[in-house]
């Protein structure tokens, strides 16, 4: 006789309530206030476009660092979930790269979509922007 598997229960700790709760506390607070303002969020798509991977050091001078709000919103930006993900397929070495979907699991294949941009820092300013969308649809503000 077959017995039946008994699912667990749904609780706070399964659905890593704890972290998403902070997680959201910590993007309202944050990073949001970065995004909110039309002008604002201008000035951080605008620096992130000038630098999208951020600047080398030269010596003797300090690194041009990205702003603490571009920083923050990258490091929000990074932690999306893998399945879904964008990130950058190099098509043809240091001449020609796309965008491509990850599976979300292991061994998965990655969809690579049709765009094509000349320099890696067109492709990582590109998902920057896809992401940013997401995020920003995510608390309903308009981009």
């Amino acid at each position: 006789m077959a017995t039946r598997r008994q699912s667990a229960p749904v609780t706070a700790l399964a659905r890593d309530y704890g972290f998403t709760a902070v997680d959201d506390y910590d993007t309202r607070t944050y990073i949001l206030p970065y995004l909110v303002d039309p002008e604002s969020r201008a000035k951080i798509i605008a620096e992130h476009r000038a630098n999208p991977r951020g600047a080398a050091a030269q010596p003797g001078v300090k690194p041009p660092n990205h702003s603490d709000g571009l920083k923050r919103l990258i490091d929000k930006l990074r932690m999306t979930p893998q399945a879904g993900k964008h990130t950058i397929v190099e098509i043809v070495p240091w001449q020609q790269y796309a965008i491509g979907i990850l599976p979300g699991q292991r061994g998965g294949v990655i969809k690579i979509t049709k765009e094509r941009y000349a320099t890696r820092e067109d492709a990582e300013h590109m998902i920057f922007l896809k992401r940013l969308k997401a995020l920003l649809a995510h608390y309903h503000i308009k981009l």
